[in-house]
């Protein structure tokens, strides 16, 4: 007996002994792993990245993305692009092109029926499984956006004799630069004047900037035909062809200019809806009032000549603007400035302005000019500083240059329908000076 209960207590003591008993739990360590193993086995970890948009066209797009971390055992549902033409309001979708699988990869989607030049926004979103709180949980991507490529329209360009060159895209309601979209053309055409031909006839056609908020240029034939008793209209307005809020919004004016036309209205008398085309915004600039645009100055004494050019033939004519500092064959300089014009305070006063000619010699040729050798054509530049210290200034040969030296200050290619035009010379004798 007493064997038998000292072999009890021996018992009872060696499961009292440290790591004695392997299969009862461990309440500090053993149980904490546990409790992380689990906690890790319940993150969250699904991501979705939107990625940039590729083979971008006038009309069409492919749409990217890439996710990780997502669970193997449940593939993401309502895999889907959100997209539209506000950061605020994606309201179309698209879903992808492949099924979305697998803890990682990525998934394209193709836009169709796009509108050039538009900007669109667009966004990856779906559900991922969430271990933690087990459903499903949505996730998005960031809100990227691209832009159609503009339509470009060359066949619609005239080739008119005067016009510089011009490359444009339209978004259906104005023309803009393929290189700067700062810049918008319009042309405007005489709605009660007929031409040779019987053709309604062109009025003018303006290069006007955004930037600059005045006109860079205005070409414009002037023949007999265009002045007749219709008399000065006064309809100073906004251009219907050029965006509203880049033009003056008053015919107010201000910073020692007035209202200065680029085509002048004495030169569009034919018929009075073709003098008001010539009072729209687009063809004035804030000239200086004292010395330029005035009785006996700069401007004024140098259109009186250009006046005296006008011939059977046609002349041609191309009237600028220039907004870097300039000295001109005189001596007179110009630096930049802004002022307050036509009812905004952010007009660029122009340093300079030009005439740029082309016309037969003899002014009788009966010929079109694109038809005319180099030896029947004569062309050149006028070109005066914008300053009140010209008045009283008749035109000489110190403001003459080539057509192609003004080419290489204003960055304009003038004349290139008229192959034969001699731009490289000229001849102050062709121009009685």
């Amino acid at each position: 007996m007493k064997k038998l209960l000292f072999g009890i207590l021996l018992l009872a003591l060696s499961c009292n002994q440290p790591g004695a008993n392997t299969n009862v739990p461990d309440n500090g360590q053993n149980q904490g792993q546990g409790q992380e193993q689990e906690q890790e086995k319940k993150e969250f970890t699904a991501k979705l990245t939107t990625l940039a948009a590729t083979d971008i066209t006038e009309s069409s797009a492919v749409l990217h993305a890439s996710y990780e971390g997502v669970d193997t055992e449940y593939a993401p549902q309502g895999v889907v692009f959100r997209y539209g033409t506000s950061s605020e309001s994606l309201t179309w979708q698209i879903a992808p092109q492949d099924r979305v699988s697998g803890p990682s990869g990525e998934f394209s989607a193709e836009l169709w029926e796009l509108t050039s030049g538009q900007t669109y926004y667009f966004q990856a979103t779906f559900d991922a499984w969430n271990p933690v709180e087990k459903k499903y949980t949505p996730v998005s991507g960031e809100v990227l956006s691209f832009t159609t490529k503009k339509k470009t329209i060359t066949s619609a360009v005239p080739t008119w004799a005067e016009l510089p060159v011009i490359d444009y895209t339209t978004d259906g309601s104005y023309k803009v630069s393929t290189t700067d979209s700062n810049i918008y053309y319009a042309w405007h055409i005489s709605p009660d004047v007929t031409g040779p031909g019987g053709k309604l006839a062109r009025n003018y056609t303006v290069c006007y900037s955004a930037e600059h908020h005045c006109p860079v240029w205005v070409a414009a034939p002037r023949h007999s035909m265009y002045v007749g008793s219709s008399g000065r209209t006064d309809a100073y307005g906004k251009d219907p062809d050029v965006p509203a809020d880049i033009q003056y919004n008053s015919k107010s004016t201000g910073g020692g200019c007035n209202k200065g036309h680029m085509l002048g209205s004495a030169e569009r008398t034919c018929s009075n809806a073709t003098n008001q085309q010539v009072f729209y915004y687009t063809n004035i600039a804030p000239q200086l009032s004292s010395g330029f645009n005035t009785g006996g100055g700069g401007w004024n004494l140098l259109e009186d000549y250009v006046d005296t050019q006008v011939c059977a033939d046609t002349l041609y004519e191309v009237l600028g603007t220039y907004f870097e500092k300039f000295t001109d064959g005189y001596g007179k300089t110009q630096n930049p400035s802004t002022i307050s014009f036509g009812g905004r305070s952010d007009v660029h006063m122009p340093t300079m302005f030009y005439y740029a000619l082309l016309r037969t010699k003899s002014g009788k040729t009966g010929k079109s000019v694109k038809d005319c050798s180099a030896s029947e054509l004569k062309c050149v530049a006028f070109v005066r500083t914008h300053t009140n210290d010209l008045k009283g200034q008749k035109p000489s040969s110190k403001e003459l240059m080539s057509i192609a030296d003004l080419e290489r200050i204003t960055g304009v290619t003038y004349f290139p329908n008229v192959p034969n035009a001699p731009k490289s010379t000229f001849s102050a004798s062709d121009w009685g000076l």
